[in-house]
């Protein structure tokens, strides 16, 4: 309580982790108007329930004055992660009206350098 307290009072941002088996849902908690949630899957039919309850929570983050939302997604099978951000990206759209694109599968030939 302390901690979430002194973000607050800074206006600073709380990070929030779920990962699948140590979903500690105390530190799931706003302090200013912006989340930051690192998604970490586990490669199983779970993950899109978990994502699911997600949706749920963001829309009702959202009714309370959530402006600003990053959603970092990954698991140990890197390949699966833009299924699960496609699914979760779905779920947002249907439950907000929103209309957030669903990224394209990255050209291979595209480099930095």
């Amino acid at each position: 309580k302390n901690y979430t307290s002194l973000l607050e009072k800074l206006g600073m941002t709380n990070i929030i982790v779920d990962t699948a088996g140590r979903r500690e849902l105390l530190h799931m908690h706003l302090t200013n108007d912006t989340a930051f949630v690192r998604y970490v899957g586990a490669n199983a039919a779970s993950d899109y329930d978990r994502l699911d309850e997600w949706v749920d929570r963001i829309v009702k983050w959202r009714e309370e004055g959530l402006k600003t939302l990053y959603f970092f997604i990954h698991q140990n099978v890197e390949e699966a992660s833009p299924l699960l951000a496609a699914h979760f990206i779905k779920g947002i759209n249907e439950k907000t009206g929103l209309t957030i694109s669903v990224p394209n599968k990255a050209d291979a030939s595209i480099s930095l350098f």
